[in-house]
């Protein structure tokens, strides 16, 4: 294995084992993924803390964000290209 692959292992290693506000400290800048709103609260024009009580669907899983993704703080992003 290449010293390069190493280095990078043991990083990953590292950065897997910080917990959620010690890895934010390595971020030079980031938004988090509850400052996104969901597709319902983006409709309805709400803050997270105003949205009412109802049942779970789609709409509150699917956000849309216009801006560098790059600093996103998710596990994925989705990006449907065009044939």
């Amino acid at each position: 294995m290449s010293k390069k692959k190493r280095e990078w292992g043991t990083e990953k290693e590292r950065l897997l084992s910080l917990g959620q506000e010690e890895r934010r400290k390595e971020y030079v800048n980031y938004v988090a993924l509850d400052k996104i709103p969901s597709w319902r609260q983006f409709v309805n024009n709400t803050a997270p803390e105003e949205e009412e009580e109802h049942p779970v669907s789609l709409c509150d899983k699917v956000s849309l964000y216009k801006g560098d993704i790059t600093i996103l703080e998710v596990d994925a992003i989705v990006n449907a290209g065009c044939p």
